[in-house]
């Protein structure tokens, strides 16, 4: 038997040979990479997609670039996902970056066996692309690299997008979080890239009702009096790509109707609290908006609050959203898409008009009767399409077709057997 092809080519066929053949009921070896287990949709996703792999039995790691206080995130991973860091505590993020390449280069091995690399957010795609030119200086076609848009929807710099943009084309499969004009076009213009639009889900196993008493107790903490009839609010990271001013127009509104029955509590933390401190004051909200900070435990703020605002992108919403509306509390939503028509199958009313943003939500705070029959709705809606499982199940299949073509590229460079 005679191989024609290149000095590298049993390496090549080596290589095929490791390739997977089977997704299903095989135990796979799934990596997902991400700056830093903290309080974000983005990471939320990668940590659930993660426990739920180890659940079904698969073998998981999450690669972090920096450590971060376990309470955030790590302490709430199935025990069975292991999680290594690129950096030390003491490295800024720019260190991690700097750091990558060397802890790339220590790992090459264990990397080549893997069968999926996961990335989120910019870090990973960063790290995403670095693992595609070890594995092209390797000669193997695994890891498999898929990639999740977390943004998709949100305002990002023109430039930073066409970066991402050359990076994702690479990959191997890619999914987007929501409908995003930018993106729907690319993956037009990429076909033979797996792609597909998967809504976040979430679990339910921590989202028990708050006592009575400890939303008291939580009212009081944040500043709330006895008085106060409504409580309007939104759990979210206080970021510039978040626009948390968007709420504050709406705040206005809604006091200037209801006077100071209604109160507002805005919580999460991240690079812009100060100025949004320093925004509620001029907007003369101060007595009224309440900023808690870092919430650990989304469902005390969520617990009291009688109807919740947040930022949807078509019919597509947030973690915290869908944690709001599967314990009750209603919700309507600031539609960041403005060429958006409303559809039929929108659970979340929505509108791009602040003003009518803040005309509905007094009309609902006003019909108690409408506010809870909407709630009921959006709770069976989210127990139905939302969950954790579902989401796990979309992207399994994302993985399949990122695998299969791994496969179809390792046969491309099988060198040619002359009997």
């Amino acid at each position: 038997m005679k191989i024609a092809g290149h000095a590298s080519s049993v390496r090549e066929f080596l290589t095929l040979l490791s390739v997977r053949t089977k997704y299903g009921d095989e135990v796979v070896k799934i990596t997902h990479v991400l700056p830093a287990l903290t309080k974000g949709g983005g990471e939320r996703v990668a940590a659930d997609l993660a426990s739920q792999a180890a659940r079904a039995g698969h073998d998981v790691t999450i690669i972090a670039a920096w450590p971060v206080d376990s309470v955030l995130l790590r302490d709430a991973l199935h025990p069975g996902v292991k999680v290594w860091y690129v950096s030390d505590a003491t490295a800024s993020k720019m260190g991690a970056y700097l750091s990558m390449l060397p802890w790339l280069w220590r790992n090459r091995f264990w990397l080549a066996g893997q069968d999926i690399l996961h990335c989120h957010l910019t870090y990973g795609a960063v790290f995403g692309t670095a693992v595609r030119y070890f594995r092209l200086a390797l000669g193997s076609q695994r890891p498999a690299i898929v990639e999740t848009c977390h943004s998709a929807g949100m305002p990002v710099p023109a430039l930073h997008r066409r970066i991402r943009a050359r990076m994702v084309a690479r990959f191997d499969a890619f999914a987007l979080v929501a409908e995003d004009d930018y993106w729907c076009a690319f993956i037009q213009n990429q076909i033979a890239l797996p792609s597909a639009i998967i809504p976040n889900g979430i679990s339910f196993q921590a989202l028990v009702k708050v006592e009575p008493a400890a939303q008291l107790a939580y009212r009081h903490e944040v500043g709330i009096p006895d008085e106060c009839n409504y409580v309007v609010g939104t759990v979210g990271r206080l970021q510039p790509d978040r626009q948390p001013w968007l709420y504050l127009p709406i705040f206005a509104e809604i006091v200037s109707v209801l006077g100071s029955k209604v109160h507002f509590v805005l919580a999460g933390g991240g690079s812009e609290y100060e100025r949004m401190r320093s925004l509620v004051i001029e907007h003369g909200l101060e007595k009224q908006v309440h900023l808690p900070g870092l919430i650990l435990e989304p469902r005390l703020p969520l617990s009291v609050m009688d109807l919740y605002l947040t930022l949807n992108v078509g019919g597509v919403t947030g973690i915290a959203a869908l944690e709001a509306a599967y314990l009750g509390v209603p919700v309507l939503a600031i539609q960041m898409r403005s060429n958006y028509s409303v559809q039929q199958e929108d659970w979340i009313w929505s509108s791009s008009n602040l003003s009518e943003v803040a005309t509905r939500a007094i009309e609902l705070l006003r019909a108690p009767v409408e506010r809870q029959m909407l709630a009921e709705r959006q709770a069976s809606r989210v127990r139905s399409n939302y969950t954790v499982e579902s989401m796990a199940r979309s992207y399994d299949e994302l993985y399949l077709s990122a695998i299969a073509r791994t496969q179809a590229r390792a046969k491309r460079m099988l060198p040619k057997i002359d009997l």
